[in-house]
């Protein structure tokens, strides 16, 4: 078998490997939502840019978060209340389950930004 050969046959089970890896991806992302184990909902009313980071970027998004998170101390820094307040409602759409985000920005605005403002 010469090696031109085996480069095409190397390929077409690689796409066939591709292709039966996709087929059970689905049938486990319908088992996952069947037994309530996906924790990760839908933004709602985000801006489309957000949106469309957190879907192309999908396990990613404490990434995002931690960015943004970075993004609402500065802005709170500069004195801009309404944004980082903002940002706040966007890192908890994006962690909702993550507790201490929750806490950290309900004190955070309850008692740092309110004294601020």
């Amino acid at each position: 078998m010469n090696a031109r050969a085996k480069k095409i046959l190397f390929l077409l089970l690689a796409a066939s490997l591709l292709f039966g890896a996709g087929q059970v991806q689905k049938s486990l992302n319908v088992d996952r939502d069947r037994l309530g184990l996906t924790h990760a909902a839908v933004l709602e009313n985000a801006p489309p840019m957000l949106a469309f980071t957190t879907v192309a970027l999908g396990g990613f998004r404490g990434l995002i978060s931690n960015f943004l998170w970075m993004r609402a101390s500065d802005l709170q820094q500069d004195d801009k209340f309404f944004e980082a307040s903002q940002l706040a409602t966007w890192i908890t759409d994006l962690e909702p389950h993550f507790s201490q985000v929750w806490v950290f920005q309900g004190w955070n605005m309850s008692y740092n930004i309110s004294v601020k403002f």
